[in-house]
């Protein structure tokens, strides 16, 4: 009997012999349906079995209906496979024969007959494949002659081919293995097989590996359980063409370890773990292996596994620079109105790259308070570099992503770039104030790029700064921080004093950083409640993942955290029904909690006298000012002024900046942000796919690499806590105390800090 698959795959017909053949056949069936099927009786001239192909007597091109087909033959098939063999002989025979005879009773299709005469037969062991092409041109099959009347399926290149690539696209690692089944390459082969071995817990040694084959056995010597596939002829494929799975051998002797859990076996396991740009650790990777197939690897095996897990999600380092122009021309197609810029040298490589979207520029041209404070971090990839944000806040005191550069390293003319490009974005903006550290190369590029723009320093840095210089000191600490938040001259004036007396060197130090920069009693423009650059910082927190990442791989992460937070905030912002923010509702709850016990005296009209005990008010609700200073610089009513408001029966809503409404909050995150899609799908001119993007050259300096950002002098540490004790130190764990109260924490003048401070919390 002689069979030929009709597949979407190059086969060669199966002529069946003995019992191995039935076995070969019945498994393929579940793979292949046939199409042709030659059946002729064997006479028993000898205990073995010999095969000598009759003369065909009709005709060989015929081509006969199911109807017709399953009168005439299918007594024939089912006679001469009982005739060679019992049921009880192959496992299973009696379901694949009900299987067989099922599907010559399925929907109508084509058989032809043909003559075995002449036919050669082809040995278990021939690794020759047929011709396997896939371009719409065949290439000569050297059976196509010998079966020139079957009616065979070509494939399209869709089939196996990446949309608009010309590569092969990804095969996912699965967790079983077929008969005939193809693979693209040897590699994925290899995994695939070692991905089958740890999911049910055999191990398998190689017998035969070279350019066209591929034999594993079960590492155990007299175990039946093998595997042999071969390449396919003209093509980087590889097919499965013999499979036995049945172990013969005992579950103790082929699993006393796991050979075949390799970093490159596990790394393509978990791969899709880092789609979402999952922070996954060596750690997990260990924890997940251990419950998942109960093997053990240490940690620099996992390490490697991640390592190989991302390069298969975001490509190598120097892939992602390779396709970084490519990228950015789709990231502009999804999101047009997007600001994208890529800098390189003589020798095309990579300096410097921005990108503003579309969403983010009119969020804040519309809606957002002229306030931008930038900052950057280091990147930790193999080749480094240095991420440039820009970012505001909104109505509701979360961080508002404003711009985002990528520079080869942080230097003056870096700054200059990436502030060049955020000038290009935004244009002129009225009263614009920034707000960075006193850097000399941002200070040097703000003045330059942004003439009309106020540059006010960081308060937190100047803090740290001075206490690096003169010592740690809690008292000079305070009386720096009330200094410099507070809004009236007279109070600045009264802390500084208290400064100089506990160290006059250090109020000197801080009166030289030009005060109108620092300290908001004395700033000519509205710095409102941002007195530093924590919201960069924290929006550089919100993206620490990605640092480790490709250069686009960096790129696309910023983008999903962007895309993510539009989407969640409109959709919160839409859910309000008040007419101020949440944070702006708050802060007014607390000032009505003050303005309650409050004095006032009206003078006239809208003009109001205003008693608290301390600092008296004098209220213009007409210009929207106080003597406090506090509602004119923040646009949002004072104690004293809230207190007015109340008594004259108007709306406190009328008295706030738009900037605090629930309608500019829409508005600031009404913009949509796309992705751009998997790189198969991509449509790019040549043009762009032609632009060549090295790495940038940097000297790596001695030791391993720091991954952890080195805390400035004077930056606050926090110490753990435990949870059962409150002592610090350790945590629940190793905690050796018996359980016991919170102790008391005295906060002292630390509470009126934080009152005097005005600061807020900032949502990331």
């Amino acid at each position: 009997m002689t069979t030929l698959p009709q597949t979407f795959r190059p086969s060669m017909p199966i002529e069946i012999v003995d019992d191995e053949d039935v076995q070969l056949l019945l498994c393929r069936e579940n793979v292949d349906p046939l199409v042709c099927i030659n059946v002729e009786e064997i006479a028993h001239q000898s205990p073995e079995i010999k095969h000598n192909p009759p003369e065909s007597s009709h005709n060989l091109h015929h081509v006969t209906s199911r109807h017709e087909f399953h009168h005439t033959h299918k007594s024939n098939i089912q006679v001469n496979i009982m005739d060679e063999f019992q049921r009880s002989d192959v496992p299973n025979m009696a379901a694949h024969l009900d299987d067989i005879q099922k599907g010559l009773q399925s929907p109508p299709r084509h058989f032809s007959f043909q003559d075995t005469t002449g036919n050669q037969h082809i040995s278990e062991h021939d690794e020759t494949e047929p011709q396997f092409n896939f371009n719409h041109e065949r290439v000569p099959n050297p059976y196509d002659e010998q079966f020139a009347h079957v009616q065979r399926l070509v494939p399209p290149p869709s089939a196996f081919y990446s949309i608009n690539s010309g590569e092969v696209a990804p095969r996912p690692v699965t967790m079983r293995l077929e008969m005939g089944e193809l693979f693209p390459s040897k590699k994925q082969l290899k995994s695939q097989i070692g991905s089958y071995a740890l999911a049910n817990r055999f191990q398998v040694r190689v017998f035969k590996s070279d350019t066209t084959r591929y034999q594993v056995r079960c590492i155990v010597e007299d175990c039946n359980c093998r595997l042999r596939a071969a390449k396919v002829h003209n093509s980087d494929y590889f097919q499965i063409r013999k499979f036995d799975n049945h172990h013969t051998c005992s579950t103790e002797a082929r699993f006393p370890h796991q050979r075949q859990a390799s970093a490159q076996v596990i790394g393509e396991h978990i791969h899709e773990k880092f789609r979402d740009h999952r922070l996954y650790k060596p750690k997990e990777i260990i924890h997940d292996m251990q419950k998942e197939f109960g093997i053990s690897c240490n940690y620099h095996k996992g390490y490697r596994a991640r390592h190989i897990a991302l390069e298969e999600v975001q490509g190598t380092p120097v892939e992602s620079y390779s396709i970084l122009p490519s990228y950015l021309y789709m990231l502009e197609q999804a999101n047009p109105g997007i600001v994208t810029d890529l800098h390189t040298d003589s020798s095309n490589r990579f300096m410097y790259l921005f990108f503003c979207l579309k969403a983010c520029i009119d969020g804040f041209l519309s809606s957002i308070r002229p306030v931008i404070a930038i900052d950057r971090t280091i990147l930790k990839g193999p080749h480094r570099g240095v991420l440039f944000v820009a970012v505001c806040i909104d109505g509701n005191d979360q961080i508002f992503p404003l711009a985002f550069g990528i520079g080869d390293s942080e230097t003056n003319e870096a700054w200059e770039w990436f502030l060049t490009r955020l000038h290009k974005a935004v244009g002129e903006v009225d009263d614009l104030v920034i707000v960075s550290d006193r850097k000399g190369s941002i200070i040097t590029g703000v003045d330059k790029v942004f003439p009309n723009s106020f540059h006010s320093a960081c308060a937190v840095h100047l803090e740290r700064n001075m206490i690096g210089h003169y010592g740690r000191n809690k008292a000079l600490k305070q009386y720096f921080q009330r200094a410099a938040r507070v809004y009236q001259e007279s109070q600045f004036i009264q802390h500084m004093e208290q400064l100089a007396n506990i160290n006059p060197e250090a109020a000197q130090y801080v009166m030289d950083a030009r005060v109108e920069r620092w300290a908001r009693a004395y700033s000519p423009r509205k710095r409102y409640n941002i007195m530093s650059t924590n919201i960069a910082e924290a929006m550089n927190n919100a993206i620490r993942e990605c640092k480790e990442l490709p250069i686009t791989g960096v790129i696309d992460y910023i983008r999903g955290v962007l895309q993510r937070w539009f989407h969640d905030r409109r959709t919160a912002a839409l859910k309000l029904t008040t007419q101020l923010t949440t944070a702006a509702d708050v802060a007014i709850g607390v000032k009505d909690d003050e303005a309650r016990y409050m004095r006032i005296y009206p003078i006239i009209f809208y003009t109001f006298l205003v008693k608290d005990g301390g600092l008296d008010g004098h209220v213009d609700l007409t210009a929207k000012s106080c003597t406090c200073k506090e509602f004119d610089v923040d646009q949002i009513p004072c104690a004293h002024a809230l207190g007015c408001i109340m008594l004259q029966g108007f709306s406190f809503v009328d008295y706030c900046s738009p900037y605090y409404s629930s309608a500019f909050l829409v508005a600031a995150y009404s913009g949509e942000i796309h992705p751009v899609g998997q790189p198969s799908e991509w449509l790019v001119p040549e043009d762009i796919v032609s632009k060549i993007v090295h790495p940038s050259v940097g000297r790596r300096g001695p030791g391993r690499p720091k991954k952890n950002r080195t805390s400035s002098f004077g930056e606050e540490v926090s110490q753990r806590s435990c949870t059962t004790c409150h002592r610090v130190g350790h945590n629940s764990h190793t905690c050796i105390y018996p359980k016991a109260s919170r102790p008391s924490s005295g906060m002292g003048s630390t509470s009126e800090i934080g009152n005097a401070s005005g600061s807020h919390d900032v949502v990331a």
